[in-house]
């Protein structure tokens, strides 16, 4: 299961992970509206796609009128198909019938849509209203296949149940074909405590703790190379303030005005650039990460390569890429990439201390890989330093594992936790010479979900 958490604006719950498959029992379409609304205005909020089924006493029009309510930009939600509404009859029984396999395929496909047009994931609720005897069987088969369908994926699933309609052996059914199930009555919305539910909330808190990890980490790594920062942000500050004095002067002598634009051009792309480059320090510091989407490796190897320039120079280490052409499109969070992939030029650099001057290299290749069958990318970090011990390749990821007298051994962890997170793996290799070599292999953007 995916660790991203998501808020689900339902307060009993809170948060979930992607890949979450739980239940609400209601008694009246009031208690169903007051859980969906939010549920769904929660999901357009953290650019999710939302797919809100609905079925009697329910109308599409009911949901629409709901959560104009609560969601302002209703209208642009609808417009640009970021949410649908639809019916439980047109959604669940295409030409009459029940079909598990239809259903949960209808599913898989909303997904790889929305991610190939770069929504997070989906979000989906579905009632269970319109649900006749002859169909409980394939749909409590359908239920259970659930769990397996969205396990990895970014996907998440609410299903909700009129409780006059489900005698005893039906919440049974219920309860043990969803991971956890919740009730809603008379404006109260409670959990029902399942080994399900034990399970979630000590995966959350797992997550949670490994954010504020990934945090920390990141920001010690941005501590490492605080001189390149400075530097970077330095250098066209100082071409700022040495272009403006130019213009003073050109404009006391009045001087021909083209000069002075040329120098007033040069202000605005330096002012550009140093934003930048504090835009990128903002965005690694941040508590928490924007979502995934569509994303060029190579942008992320110069953004990293930018970030650590000055701090290599210090170091004497000279940074060479070597990317192939036209890499394929991953779906990633770009920040957390950024943090993976500076964590090992940091660790490449350090490993390289005592390297004479003028061999101190450092290499980022960057190439495509097919070798499971699927499209994916796979960026590398070669260094020429201390090399890795004969048998202890895998064991520099585990936790406090570090050669460094003051590292906290997490970088690596931290680094493995996030690249598994977006569905690859992370590695590390003995060189045929001096060095190491460090590798994440990520899936294209056409392979995920497929």
């Amino acid at each position: 299961m995916t660790t991203e958490m998501r808020k689900t604006g339902i307060d009993a719950v809170a948060e979930m992970p992607w890949g979450t498959h739980f239940c609400l029992f209601y008694e009246t379409k009031d208690d169903l509206l007051r859980t969906l609304v939010p549920y769904c205005r929660a999901g357009l909020e953290a650019r999710e796609f939302c797919l809100w089924v609905v079925s009697e006493p329910v109308t599409v029009d009911d949901a629409r009128h709901a959560l104009s309510k609560a969601v302002p930009d209703l209208d642009h939600h609808l417009a640009d198909h970021s949410l649908e509404i639809a019916s439980a009859r047109d959604w669940y029984l295409q030409g009459g019938t029940f079909d598990l396999r239809r259903v949960i395929g209808g599913w898989n496909e909303k997904l790889a849509r929305a991610l190939a047009s770069g929504y997070a994931g989906v979000r989906v609720t579905g009632d269970t209203a319109w649900l006749e005897e002859k169909d409980w069987k394939d749909f409590c088969e359908y239920e259970d296949a659930l769990n397996d369908s969205v396990a990895n994926q970014h996907l998440a699933l609410l299903c909700t149940y009129p409780l006059g309609a489900c005698g005893a052996a039906e919440i049974l059914d219920v309860v043990r074909t969803h991971q956890f199930a919740t009730l809603e009555r008379r404006g109260t919305c409670d959990v029902i405590e399942t080994a399900g539910v034990k399970q979630a909330r000590a995966e959350i808190a797992r997550c949670q703790a490994q954010a504020q990890l990934a945090h920390v980490t990141r920001v010690t790594t941005l501590g490492e190379v605080t001189a390149s920062l400075a530097h970077e942000v330095n250098q066209p500050l100082a071409a700022i303030v040495n272009n403006a004095n130019a213009c003073l002067g050109l404009l006391a002598k009045r001087r021909d005005l083209d000069e002075v634009r040329e120098a007033l051009a040069d202000i605005v792309s330096d002012g550009n650039r140093a934003s930048a480059i504090v835009e990128h320090v903002r965005e690694l510091a941040k508590r928490s990460s924007p979502p995934k989407r569509p994303l060029d490796l190579a942008d992320v190897v110069a953004d990293v390569v930018a970030l650590a320039g000055a701090e290599s120079a210090t170091r004497g280490v000279t940074i060479r890429t070597d990317l192939e052409s036209d890499l394929p499109v991953v779906v990633g969070d770009r920040v957390r990439l950024q943090q993976v992939l500076l964590s090992l030029v940091v660790n490449g650099m350090d490993a390289m201390s005592a390297v004479p001057e003028g061999e101190r290299r450092l290499e980022i290749r960057g190439r495509r890989d097919s070798q499971d069958g699927s499209p994916a990318v796979v960026l590398s970090v070669q260094d020429l330093g201390i090399g890795l011990e004969k048998g202890r390749a895998d064991g520099v990821f585990e936790a406090f594992y570090t050669t460094r007298p003051h590292g906290m051994g997490m970088g690596l962890a931290t680094s493995r936790s996030i690249v598994e997170d977006h569905g690859g793996r992370l590695w590390a290799e003995r060189n045929q010479g001096p060095g190491a070599t460090f590798s994440f292999r990520l899936p294209a953007a056409s392979a995920v979900g497929s």
